[in-house]
Parts: structure tokens; C-alpha cells; sequence
């Protein structure tokens, strides 16, 4: 084993201690530089409280989180919605006409009132001069089991028009 001299021991504590000493100073160093970031971000507020930089990003992750729950029930609930405005009646298609020729002034008409699937129902009155006869008819995907009239027929095409188009009634004249 090699026995070292009294003057390389020295100098090999010497450069130990210059290491050491220059470790400090840079650990004291970086510890001012870290103190002053952490101030800086110590600054943040959230609502009307300061707090800390990572605090409030933890608080924005869980509001976050708590909204992507609502957001995923209103999602759902707007399918429930949508499903019930399908199946309500939401277009109308209007045909007034002269049902005899003797008869003026087109008191008769043909209305079609149909949902977003093309169920529904087509009412007809028809006026003559000593009486006035209802008809109503189940109408369903657009057809119906009963014979139609022409009027009829066209009652439903401008109600299916209508369902392409929302939010306004159709009516005809002949």
C-alpha cells in the first residue's frame, strides 16, 4: 500500500475543501434563485385568496374534473331532448281548396300535422253548402293505410317539407 506524503495529503485536503467550498456557494446560490422563483409564483390568486402556483393548478384540475361530469349529463340530457322533439308533432302542411265547384271562398282544407318521423295525423274538412264533414286519418313514416285524397296527399308533402325546414307552417291553396 502506498504511503503518502504529508505535503500531498495537504494538498489533497486543500482541493477537497476548495470542492466543498464552492458547492456551498453554489447551493446558497441556487437556494436564493429557488426562493425567488417560488415568490414569484406564490402571487397566483384564486377567487380572493393568494396561494401558491401548484395549489391552484390541483384546484383548476379538480373544477375541471367536476365539470366534465356535468358537461357529460347535460350531453345526455340533450339526447333525452332530442329523442322527445322527434316524437312530438312539429310541421304542419296546410291545403285549402273549393271542395265543389258551386262553393266558394276555400272553406275546405286538408292540415297534416307530423312529427320528425312522419307520424302523425291528416285532418280534412270538407264544406258544402248544408253540411261540413271531418275526416281524420293516421299517418305514419309519411303513408297512410287509408285511401288519400289529393289534397291529403299534398297536405303531408308540404308538412314533410316543413320538417326539413323547422320552425315554420306551410299552408297551399288551390
Amino acid at each position: 500500500m502506498p504511503a503518502f506524503t504529508t505535503d500531498q495529503l495537504t494538498i489533497a485536503l486543500a482541493v477537497v475543501g476548495a470542492v466543498a467550498v464552492l458547492a456551498l456557494i453554489l447551493g446558497v446560490v441556487l437556494a436564493f434563485r429557488l426562493r425567488k422563483v417560488r415568490r414569484q409564483f406564490a402571487v397566483v390568486r384564486v377567487g380572493r385568496q393568494k396561494t401558491d402556483l401548484l395549489a391552484a393548478l390541483g384546484a383548476t384540475k379538480d373544477e375541471v374534473g367536476s365539470m366534465q361530469g356535468r358537461v357529460d349529463d347535460i350531453a345526455s340530457l340533450q339526447e333525452v331532448i332530442r329523442d322527445e322533439l322527434i316524437s312530438g308533432l312539429k310541421s304542419v302542411g296546410l291545403v285549402r281548396y273549393d271542395a265543389f265547384d258551386e262553393m266558394g271562398g276555400r272553406l275546405s282544407f286538408s292540415a297534416a300535422l307530423l312529427n320528425g318521423r312522419g307520424d302523425g295525423l291528416v285532418i280534412t274538412s270538407i264544406n258544402g253548402r248544408t253540411d261540413t264533414r271531418c275526416y281524420a286519418k293516421e299517418i305514419s313514416a309519411g303513408s297512410s293505410v287509408h285511401n288519400l285524397s289529393e289534397e291529403e296527399l299534398q297536405a303531408i308533402e308540404l308538412a314533410s317539407s316543413d320538417a326539413e325546414q323547422p320552425g315554420s307552417t306551410v299552408a297551399a291553396s288551390q
